[in-house]
Order: C-alpha cells, then sequence, then structure tokens
C-alpha cells in the first residue's frame, strides 16, 4: 500500500512540475495574442467611423 501511494504521489508530482508550467505558458500565450486581436479589430472599427466592433454579439 504504501508503494501504491508513493507511486501516486510521484506521478502527481511529475504530472505538476513538468506538464502544468507548459499549459500555462500556452494559456498565457493565446490569451495574449487574443487581446493584441481583439485591440486591432477595435482600433481599426473606432478608424472607420462605424464605432461598432465587427463580429460583436
Amino acid at each position: 500500500m504504501k508503494d501504491q501511494l508513493n507511486h501516486v504521489l510521484s506521478h502527481l508530482a511529475h504530472g505538476l512540475l513538468t506538464e502544468l508550467p507548459a499549459e500555462i505558458a500556452a494559456a498565457a500565450i493565446v490569451a495574449g495574442a487574443v487581446g493584441v486581436w481583439r485591440y486591432v479589430k477595435r482600433r481599426r472599427a473606432a478608424r472607420s467611423g462605424d464605432g461598432k466592433d465587427i463580429g460583436s454579439a
């Protein structure tokens, strides 16, 4: 039983230390890219004079 618990904790620690930081970095990159894209899209809409964000619901 002690070996199984050690095995589970080892896998959990490995997943948290190796995979989670990569997922967080990927999510941050995607969020940044979406933010820039939305900013540019809104600037274009404001410059065109219609004042509407194209594609907004």
